[in-house]
């Protein structure tokens, strides 16, 4: 017969403390409890890591890694939970914190990269389920546009690390990323080169009076070769911009929901709104489709058509009121 040795329940913890009177009392706590080991086989981190290197992460397009890396970052807090312990409830305590931190559209954008990863995980059978389950995306998510006075408010009350995101942003209508990457050497004192990480359009950007002005400054003393430097004098990273900026627009007063993303839609719908065709802002923005940039310049054109629209309206209504008026 073969006989089996139990494991013995782990004692419980005793610390003794002297007294003044100079007795001895003890004090009894639960056991230690062991801690789940860091990057376990089936933790939420060991499944970032191979998320991160498998074939459907490569053929994502490189400014959607950057994206998804910003939201990734945000599930390595949860890094050591074992995956199939990871609730539907935890995400949305998590979508609820960036919500509140850096608005709805990162709120969005967490949870779709999450949809991504679990939803890889069911597939390579990690998890028999994905814990993203219906949950909707937040009211508008879509981050809003600028207008022209919360920029001048921010060009007097940000750092000038944050600063200069505003002035870049706001004059060449460029995504975060593209913003990071500018370098020194696409600049020639007239106009910025680029290929832009999301679609792989090579753009030249006429450089503003303005921006001239500011970037002429800036690079007589720049330190790196990126165009933008954080507080520390180093390139941006992505995540770090994202956290900053919001934080920062909040703490001068601007309201939240606010971030880098929203200078490109200003950018597009000032010149909606100065009369430039969709050809003209397709060829700062550098959108393969003319229908977003539509998006971006909904209200603007919307103004403009209706104003001249109104301007054709015959003057029916006063003519009747006038009538009704002279009939008293």
């Amino acid at each position: 017969m073969a006989w089996s040795r139990k494991s013995k329940k782990k004692a419980d913890r005793v610390v003794k403390r002297p007294l003044a009177d100079g007795t001895t009392r003890e004090y009894r706590y639960p056991a230690y409890k062991p801690r789940p080991p860091k990057n376990a086989a089936d933790s939420v981190q060991a499944l970032l890591d191979a998320y991160r290197g498998s074939q459907a992460w490569e053929s994502l397009a490189p400014a959607t890694r950057a994206t998804y890396g910003v939201y990734l970052n945000d599930l390595e807090d949860m890094g050591n939970a074992i995956v199939g312990r990871v609730t539907r409830r935890e995400l949305l305590d998590v979508q609820d914190a960036i919500a509140r931190n850096r608005g709805n559209g990162a709120a969005t954008g967490f949870i779709r990269t999450a949809s991504a990863v679990f939803g890889w995980a069911v597939d390579r059978e990690w998890i028999e389920r994905t814990p993203v389950h219906r949950i909707p995306k937040r009211p508008g998510g879509s981050l809003p546009a600028w207008t022209p006075e919360q920029a001048a408010h921010a060009l007097a009350g940000l750092p000038e690390h944050l600063r200069r995101v505003v002035v870049l942003g706001a004059y060449t209508g460029q995504r975060r990323g593209d913003l990071c990457a500018m370098t020194w050497a696409a600049y020639d004192g007239h106009t910025i080169s680029l290929t832009q990480q999301k679609t792989a359009a090579v753009l030249v950007i006429t450089a503003h009076p303005e921006l001239r002005l500011e970037l002429d400054a800036w690079k007589a003393e720049a330190r790196t070769l990126t165009i933008l430097a954080n507080q520390y004098g180093r390139p941006w990273n992505l995540r770090s911009l994202s956290g900053a900026m919001p934080r920062e627009l909040q703490r001068i007063g601007l309201p939240p929901g606010l971030n880098v993303h929203g200078l490109r839609k200003m950018f597009a719908a000032t010149l909606a709104d100065e009369g430039a065709s969709t050809h003209q802002i397709q060829s700062g923005t550098g959108q393969k489709t003319l229908g977003m940039v539509a998006h971006y310049t909904r209200s603007a054109d919307q103004k403009r058509l209706n104003a001249t629209a109104i301007s054709l309206l015959p003057r029916i209504v006063p003519l009747t009121i006038n009538k009704k008026q002279g009939k008293s």
